[in-house]
């Protein structure tokens, strides 16, 4: 048993993920903003799970929450970060808080907690896995903040896999499209009826993210029908 840590593990691709690793014999850290969601998957997976509420947004709580989670489980064997937010419209509809919000969230919370990755484990065998989606490759009316945000991952993210050029950890980074979760509830420019399922999404993920002898999966896109 090795134990893993998903960020965002609250609801949607991350809730899916989580379970999936408890399913396979995992330790989980589960990592997000929101308690009570967290509280409500560790009372359902049990001793397996370690939940922390934490704003990944925070250098000092990314600390904190890595701290703890080491405490708990040792070194992860994989780290996957699924934590973050989208609002979306017209662009002159979105609030100061709305567009601080998205780059809180998704660009400086990718940031912080690969730097902590990276600087507590980046010599050892391991995984970082980042999920940026779709909106990391193409452009998309009412969502061009939420696209900033992503495709300013990909960049950070194509950068420091050339800092860790030569390490043992392994950089990888996931486009999923359309998620059928919790993540659209605040949308009416979408409907995510036909969207991918969480569940099989994650199980697409987890099998990518198993290396091979002699390769591994930099990059994952995930299309839906």
């Amino acid at each position: 048993m090795t134990m893993r840590i998903v960020t965002g593990a609250g609801s949607g691709l991350g809730r899916a993920l989580a379970r999936a690793m408890v399913a396979e014999g995992h330790k989980v850290v589960l990592m997000g903003r929101q308690a009570d969601k967290l509280s409500a998957l560790a009372e359902e997976l049990g001793d397996a799970v370690l939940p922390i509420a934490v704003d990944l947004s925070q250098a000092e709580a990314v600390r904190q929450a890595f701290d703890f989670a080491e405490a708990w489980g040792g070194a992860p064997g994989w780290v996957v970060h699924c934590a973050g937010v989208g609002q979306f419209g017209p662009l002159e509809s979105l609030s100061d808080e709305a567009i601080a919000s998205m780059l809180n969230n998704n660009l400086l919370s990718t940031i912080l907690v690969a730097r902590e990755v990276v600087r507590r484990w980046s010599e050892r065998e391991g995984v970082l896995a980042n999920v940026l989606s779709t909106a990391a490759q193409v452009g998309k009316a009412e969502e061009t903040v939420y696209c900033a945000s992503k495709w300013g991952m990909k960049g950070f993210l194509e950068s420091l896999r050339l800092e860790l050029k030569g390490a043992p950890m392994r950089l990888v980074n996931l486009y999923p499209a359309g998620i059928n979760s919790e993540f659209w509830a605040q949308s009416d420019h979408v409907d995510p009826s036909g969207f991918m399922a969480p569940e099989e999404v994650a199980q697409y993920i987890l099998n990518a993210l198993s290396a091979k002898p002699s390769c591994y999966v930099t990059e994952l896109s995930i299309g839906r029908y």
